[in-house]
């Protein structure tokens, strides 16, 4: 084995031990979370319990930089964890998997920038909104930035955010897109997320009045798309990686901890004797066909688990080798991103197949992960048929970027 090998190995082998007790911590938080989610959906933001519990447990900025407190940008961690969470609660997973991915993006900005974040507090919490949802003009040390930045999930939990703006000339004219760090506290928060499924996340709409923002606190479009990468600090290995990559599999977290949560519900009602109504069954685990449909479940729930943190330790273990992943690679990542969605949804169908209509009595908590399990599921980059498109491009040696914005 070379020393490469080696230091590869034993730095995977810490982050392991690392991601082991951050598992198990955000495992602890299941019954709170699961306890708290309907009064999250009904206040349409999580409940103070939930956020503060993950927020003190270091939970919500785990794939930050080793050196603000987090884990050094660990993909496996990220999934792992967000999907504990999001077994408890849907919304509560997705504003950790948001506050996680940004907390990694923090790796892409310089020391000054975290020391603005991090400084007085390693537990402080960020967010991200990827669309240019506001304009900026340059001034002398960087840029003046007005905008509305919707779908800001976890705004109330934040301080700071990540958004993206379009920088304007002197005529007014788009120049190219950038990504600023800009803090919550200087903007407004406008009550705009009324939704079926995910209400918990209190994913409402940042406003900005004229905020000025340093330039080296914003992002380039090369840089957050990808193609070139800053390095801040040496070991620093895991930021060379685009947003989109992390970003991607990413979204897959909380649908696999929602999926395993209607798992969870389905077996304690299966293995309390529950019958079948309209047949001899007075145990429904008797059931030939019961009993199918919940193999068949537990195998695509597994199937996405598998694929997702296949994606995850591609990942890890390039930025252990300090090798950028191609963009091949990326496009496989889409397409196995894609392929634990399926699945998951096939799972959670299934599942609500065994239980039946009173899934959906408003007393019950599986209609609430199937209602955010269906939003969720359909958020732009957990598009199933254009993810799987970015990776048949790539088998077939066509030119994705002239497609896929981002990979």
């Amino acid at each position: 084995m070379t020393t490469l090998d080696t230091n590869v190995q034993s730095a995977l082998s810490e982050q392991a031990e690392t991601r082991a007790q951050l598992v198990e911590t955000a495992h602890e938080l299941i019954p709170l979370l699961r306890k708290n989610g309907e009064q999250s959906e009904r206040d349409r933001r999580l409940v103070d319990e939930s956020a503060l519990a993950m927020r003190s447990a270091g939970l919500l900025q785990a794939c930050g930089p080793s050196r603000a407190g987090g884990s050094g940008g660990n993909a496996q961690t990220l999934i792992e964890v967000v999907s504990e969470l999001s077994r408890g609660d849907g919304s509560a997973g997705w504003v950790a998997m948001i506050a996680n991915m940004t907390a990694w993006t923090m790796g892409l900005l310089p020391d000054d920038a975290r020391d603005a974040v991090y400084g007085d507090d390693p537990h402080t919490v960020s967010i991200s909104q990827f669309g240019a949802g506001g304009t900026g003009v340059p001034t002398k040390d960087g840029y003046r930035i007005t905008g509305k930045w919707p779908f800001a999930s976890g705004c109330y939990q934040a301080q700071w955010t990540i958004s993206g703006f379009m920088v304007l000339d002197d005529a007014g004219k788009p120049q190219e897109i950038r990504w600023a760090l800009m803090p919550i506290a200087e903007m407004e928060i406008k009550d705009s997320w009324y939704v079926a499924g995910m209400a918990g996340t209190g994913s409402n709409t940042l406003v900005a009045h004229d905020l000025v923002v340093p330039k080296h606190w914003t992002i380039d479009a090369d840089t957050f798309l990808g193609r070139t990468f800053p390095r801040w600090h040496s070991d620093e290995t895991a930021y060379r990686s685009s947003v989109s990559a992390i970003a991607c599999l990413g979204l897959g977290a909380p649908l696999l901890g929602m999926a395993e949560a209607v798992w969870d519900i389905t077996v304690e009602v299966m293995n309390g004797g529950r019958s079948i109504s309209n047949w001899n069954y007075d145990d429904a685990r008797e059931s030939p066909g019961w009993r199918s449909a919940l193999a068949e479940a537990r195998t695509a729930i597994d199937t996405g688990r598998l694929h997702l943190l296949r994606g995850a330790q591609d990942m890890d273990r390039a930025a252990q080798e300090d090798r950028v992943l191609s963009l091949d690679e990326r496009a496989r990542l889409k397409s196995d991103q894609a392929i634990a969605t399926t699945n998951l949804r096939t799972a959670v169908d299934l599942l609500l197949d065994i239980n039946g209509t009173r899934s959906f009595a408003l007393s019950n908590p599986l209609q609430r992960f199937w209602r955010d399990f269906g939003t969720a599921s359909r958020h732009g980059l957990n598009n199933g048929p254009l993810n799987r498109e970015a990776y048949a491009l790539s088998l077939t040696g066509l030119d994705m970027s002239r497609y896929a914005m981002f990979l």
